[in-house]
C-alpha cells in the first residue's frame, strides 16, 4: 500500500513539472509580450512626436522659402539701390559688351 502511495506521489509530481514547464513558459511569453507592448507604444509616441515635429519644420521651411523669395525680388532689390545707395538706372545704350572668347 506505500508503494501504491508513492508511485501515486511521483507520478503526481511528473505530471505537475509537465504542467509547471508548460505554465513558465505561458508566463515567460506574456511577461515578453508585456515588455514588447511597452517599447512598441514608446516607439510610436516617438514616431507621433518626430513626425509632429516634421511637420512644424516643413511650415517653417515653406515661410522661409517665401522669405527669401520675397527678399530677393528684383523690385526690392532695385528699391534699395536707387533709394538707399543712390545708385541710378544702368543706360544699356552706353554699356559696351566684350566678347571673352
Amino acid at each position: 500500500m506505500v508503494r501504491e502511495r508513492v508511485y501515486e506521489l511521483k507520478k503526481d509530481f511528473s505530471q505537475a513539472g509537465k504542467y509547471f514547464t508548460y505554465v513558465m513558459f505561458i508566463l515567460s511569453m506574456a511577461v515578453g509580450l508585456a515588455v514588447y507592448n511597452h517599447y512598441y507604444f514608446k516607439v510610436e509616441k516617438d514616431i507621433m512626436t518626430l513626425a509632429k515635429l516634421k511637420g512644424q519644420l516643413q511650415a517653417k521651411n515653406l515661410m522661409l522659402k517665401k522669405e527669401i523669395s520675397g527678399l530677393s525680388s528684383p523690385d526690392r532689390i532695385d528699391k534699395i539701390a536707387t533709394q538707399k545707395l543712390k545708385m541710378k538706372p544702368v543706360d544699356y545704350s552706353k554699356v559696351r559688351f566684350i566678347d571673352t572668347k
